[in-house]
Protein backbone atom coordinates (compact mmCIF):
# COMPACT_ATOMS: atom_id res chain seq x y z
CA UNK A 1 0.00 0.00 0.00
CA UNK A 2 2.83 2.38 0.87
CA UNK A 3 6.39 2.21 -0.38
CA UNK A 4 9.26 4.61 0.29
CA UNK A 5 12.56 4.24 -1.55
CA UNK A 6 15.84 5.96 -0.72
CA UNK A 7 14.21 8.87 1.12
CA UNK A 8 16.54 11.66 2.26
CA UNK A 9 15.34 14.47 4.52
CA UNK A 10 17.36 17.42 5.82
CA UNK A 11 16.72 20.02 8.53
CA UNK A 12 19.20 22.66 7.41
CA UNK A 13 22.60 20.97 7.61
CA UNK A 14 21.25 18.02 9.61
CA UNK A 15 20.75 14.87 7.52
CA UNK A 16 17.75 13.38 9.36
CA UNK A 17 16.83 10.47 7.04
CA UNK A 18 19.51 8.72 5.00
CA UNK A 19 18.34 6.65 2.02
CA UNK A 20 15.46 5.25 4.05
CA UNK A 21 13.31 2.57 2.41
CA UNK A 22 10.27 0.79 3.82
CA UNK A 23 7.05 -0.93 2.76
CA UNK A 24 3.62 -1.19 4.37
CA UNK A 25 1.45 -4.07 3.18
CA UNK A 26 -2.36 -3.71 3.08
CA UNK A 27 -4.21 -4.77 6.23
CA UNK A 28 -1.07 -4.97 8.37
CA UNK A 29 0.18 -3.13 11.44
CA UNK A 30 3.76 -2.06 10.75
CA UNK A 31 5.78 -0.45 13.51
CA UNK A 32 8.86 1.76 13.41
CA UNK A 33 10.88 1.67 16.62
CA UNK A 34 14.06 3.43 17.68
CA UNK A 35 15.58 5.76 20.23
CA UNK A 36 14.73 9.45 20.59
CA UNK A 37 16.20 11.38 17.68
CA UNK A 38 16.43 8.32 15.42
CA UNK A 39 14.16 9.93 12.81
CA UNK A 40 10.86 8.16 13.48
CA UNK A 41 8.63 11.24 13.49
CA UNK A 42 10.53 12.70 10.53
CA UNK A 43 9.75 9.51 8.60
CA UNK A 44 6.01 9.97 9.16
CA UNK A 45 6.22 13.66 8.27
CA UNK A 46 7.97 12.80 5.01
CA UNK A 47 5.41 10.10 4.16
CA UNK A 48 2.43 12.38 4.92
CA UNK A 49 3.73 15.38 2.97
CA UNK A 50 4.41 17.51 6.05
CA UNK A 51 8.17 17.48 5.38
CA UNK A 52 9.34 17.32 1.77
CA UNK A 53 11.97 14.70 1.02
CA UNK A 54 14.95 16.14 -0.86
CA UNK A 55 15.33 12.91 -2.84
CA UNK A 56 13.79 9.46 -3.13
CA UNK A 57 10.28 8.33 -4.07
CA UNK A 58 7.10 7.59 -2.11
CA UNK A 59 4.20 5.59 -3.59
CA UNK A 60 0.74 5.10 -2.12
CA UNK A 61 -1.47 2.45 -3.72
CA UNK A 62 0.82 2.53 -6.77
CA UNK A 63 0.55 6.31 -7.22
CA UNK A 64 3.67 8.43 -6.73
CA UNK A 65 2.97 10.97 -3.97
CA UNK A 66 6.48 12.29 -3.27
CA UNK A 67 5.51 15.90 -4.06
CA UNK A 68 1.79 15.75 -3.20
CA UNK A 69 0.88 18.21 -0.40
CA UNK A 70 -0.44 16.87 2.90
CA UNK A 71 -4.06 18.04 2.55
CA UNK A 72 -4.40 16.22 -0.77
CA UNK A 73 -2.99 13.03 0.71
CA UNK A 74 -5.81 13.00 3.27
CA UNK A 75 -8.28 12.91 0.37
CA UNK A 76 -6.36 9.94 -1.08
CA UNK A 77 -6.76 8.07 2.22
CA UNK A 78 -3.45 8.70 3.97
CA UNK A 79 -3.92 10.17 7.45
CA UNK A 80 -1.24 11.21 9.97
CA UNK A 81 -2.12 11.40 13.67
CA UNK A 82 0.78 13.50 15.01
CA UNK A 83 2.89 13.20 18.12
CA UNK A 84 1.55 15.33 20.97
CA UNK A 85 -2.11 14.90 19.94
CA UNK A 86 -2.67 18.50 18.72
CA UNK A 87 -6.40 18.59 19.40
CA UNK A 88 -8.10 21.98 19.10
CA UNK A 89 -8.29 22.81 22.84
CA UNK A 90 -11.07 25.42 22.78
CA UNK A 91 -13.34 23.40 20.52
CA UNK A 92 -15.57 20.66 21.91
CA UNK A 93 -14.97 16.95 21.41
CA UNK A 94 -17.82 16.93 18.88
CA UNK A 95 -16.34 19.86 16.93
CA UNK A 96 -12.90 18.23 16.85
CA UNK A 97 -14.41 15.07 15.40
CA UNK A 98 -16.41 17.04 12.84
CA UNK A 99 -13.21 18.76 11.67
CA UNK A 100 -11.68 15.33 11.04
CA UNK A 101 -14.39 14.70 8.45
CA UNK A 102 -13.76 17.87 6.44
CA UNK A 103 -12.93 15.86 3.29
CA UNK A 104 -16.27 13.99 3.37
CA UNK A 105 -19.49 15.54 2.07
CA UNK A 106 -21.86 12.57 2.52
CA UNK A 107 -23.64 13.15 5.84
CA UNK A 108 -24.67 9.49 6.17
CA UNK A 109 -20.99 8.46 5.95
CA UNK A 110 -20.05 11.06 8.58
CA UNK A 111 -22.83 9.77 10.87
CA UNK A 112 -21.84 6.10 10.54
CA UNK A 113 -18.14 6.92 11.05
CA UNK A 114 -18.99 8.98 14.14
CA UNK A 115 -20.86 5.98 15.59
CA UNK A 116 -17.84 3.76 14.88
CA UNK A 117 -15.59 6.20 16.74
CA UNK A 118 -18.02 6.23 19.70
CA UNK A 119 -17.93 2.43 19.68
CA UNK A 120 -14.13 2.43 19.85
CA UNK A 121 -13.92 5.27 22.39
CA UNK A 122 -17.08 5.38 24.55
CA UNK A 123 -15.49 8.09 26.73
CA UNK A 124 -15.64 10.53 23.83
CA UNK A 125 -19.40 10.07 23.54
CA UNK A 126 -19.71 10.94 27.25
CA UNK A 127 -17.76 14.19 26.74
CA UNK A 128 -19.14 15.49 23.43
CA UNK A 129 -19.81 19.03 24.63
CA UNK A 130 -16.60 19.28 26.71
CA UNK A 131 -13.72 21.47 25.52
CA UNK A 132 -10.94 19.22 24.23
CA UNK A 133 -8.33 21.11 26.24
CA UNK A 134 -9.98 19.99 29.49
CA UNK A 135 -9.66 16.27 28.71
CA UNK A 136 -6.95 14.10 30.26
CA UNK A 137 -3.90 13.22 28.16
CA UNK A 138 -5.29 9.76 27.44
CA UNK A 139 -8.69 11.13 26.44
CA UNK A 140 -7.03 13.69 24.16
CA UNK A 141 -5.13 10.83 22.50
CA UNK A 142 -8.41 8.97 21.97
CA UNK A 143 -9.83 12.15 20.44
CA UNK A 144 -6.82 12.60 18.15
CA UNK A 145 -7.13 9.02 16.87
CA UNK A 146 -10.91 9.38 16.57
CA UNK A 147 -10.52 12.62 14.62
CA UNK A 148 -8.11 10.84 12.24
CA UNK A 149 -10.60 8.01 11.72
CA UNK A 150 -13.29 10.52 10.73
CA UNK A 151 -11.53 11.01 7.38
CA UNK A 152 -12.00 7.27 6.72
CA UNK A 153 -8.33 6.62 5.93
CA UNK A 154 -7.02 3.60 4.06
CA UNK A 155 -3.71 3.98 5.91
CA UNK A 156 -3.51 5.48 9.40
CA UNK A 157 -0.12 6.68 10.63
CA UNK A 158 0.14 7.04 14.42
CA UNK A 159 3.03 8.93 16.00
CA UNK A 160 3.77 8.02 19.65
CA UNK A 161 0.19 7.31 20.80
CA UNK A 162 1.41 6.28 24.29
CA UNK A 163 3.43 9.45 24.96
CA UNK A 164 2.55 11.13 28.26
CA UNK A 165 -0.35 8.82 29.03
CA UNK A 166 -1.10 6.97 32.28
CA UNK A 167 -0.04 3.28 32.03
CA UNK A 168 -3.60 1.97 32.45
CA UNK A 169 -4.74 4.03 29.45
CA UNK A 170 -1.73 2.95 27.37
CA UNK A 171 -3.06 -0.62 27.50
CA UNK A 172 -6.48 0.60 26.39
CA UNK A 173 -5.07 2.68 23.51
CA UNK A 174 -3.04 -0.27 22.19
CA UNK A 175 -6.01 -2.65 22.44
CA UNK A 176 -8.03 -0.15 20.43
CA UNK A 177 -5.31 0.21 17.77
CA UNK A 178 -5.36 -3.57 17.36
CA UNK A 179 -9.15 -3.51 17.19
CA UNK A 180 -9.13 -0.78 14.51
CA UNK A 181 -6.80 -2.88 12.38
CA UNK A 182 -8.87 -6.05 12.73
CA UNK A 183 -12.48 -4.81 12.76
CA UNK A 184 -12.07 -1.87 10.37
CA UNK A 185 -9.58 -3.76 8.14
CA UNK A 186 -7.35 -0.70 8.35
CA UNK A 187 -3.64 -0.55 7.56
CA UNK A 188 -1.58 1.09 10.30
CA UNK A 189 1.96 2.49 10.43
CA UNK A 190 2.86 2.96 14.08
CA UNK A 191 5.78 4.97 15.47
CA UNK A 192 6.23 4.17 19.12
CA UNK A 193 8.76 4.69 21.90
CA UNK A 194 7.22 1.80 23.84
CA UNK A 195 8.86 -0.90 21.72
CA UNK A 196 7.54 -3.71 23.88
CA UNK A 197 3.89 -2.78 23.28
CA UNK A 198 4.44 -1.92 19.63
CA UNK A 199 6.06 -5.27 18.83
CA UNK A 200 3.22 -7.12 20.59
CA UNK A 201 0.51 -5.74 18.30
CA UNK A 202 2.48 -5.29 15.05
CA UNK A 203 2.83 -7.74 12.17
CA UNK A 204 6.12 -6.32 10.86
CA UNK A 205 8.73 -3.98 12.30
CA UNK A 206 11.57 -1.69 11.28
CA UNK A 207 14.32 -0.50 13.60
CA UNK A 208 15.62 3.00 12.94
CA UNK A 209 18.94 4.38 14.16
CA UNK A 210 20.24 7.87 13.27
CA UNK A 211 18.17 8.03 10.09
CA UNK A 212 19.00 4.50 8.87
CA UNK A 213 16.91 1.33 8.89
CA UNK A 214 19.26 -1.10 10.64
CA UNK A 215 16.95 -4.08 11.10
CA UNK A 216 13.58 -5.29 9.84
CA UNK A 217 11.44 -8.39 9.99
CA UNK A 218 8.28 -9.95 11.45
CA UNK A 219 7.54 -8.22 14.76
CA UNK A 220 7.54 -11.46 16.76
CA UNK A 221 11.01 -12.33 15.46
CA UNK A 222 12.39 -8.90 16.32
CA UNK A 223 10.85 -9.09 19.80
CA UNK A 224 12.82 -12.31 20.36
CA UNK A 225 16.08 -10.92 18.93
CA UNK A 226 18.71 -10.52 21.70
CA UNK A 227 19.92 -7.22 20.19
CA UNK A 228 16.42 -5.75 20.30
CA UNK A 229 15.82 -7.09 23.81
CA UNK A 230 19.02 -5.47 25.05
CA UNK A 231 18.57 -2.13 23.28
CA UNK A 232 14.82 -1.52 23.48
CA UNK A 233 13.01 -4.01 25.68
CA UNK A 234 15.06 -3.78 28.86
CA UNK A 235 16.05 -7.46 28.90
Amino acid sequence: MLEARDINVYYGAIHALKNLSLRVEPGKIVTLIGANGAGKSTTLRALSGMRRASSGTIKFNGQEITSVPAHKLVRLGLCHCPEGRHVFPRLTVKENLELGAYTISDQSVIKSTTEQVYGLFPRLKERLSQAAGTLSGGEQQMLAIGRSLMSRPKLLMLDEPSLGIAPILVQEIFRTIKQIASSEKMTILLVEQNANMALKIADYAYVLETGHIVLEGPAAELAADPRIKAAYLGH
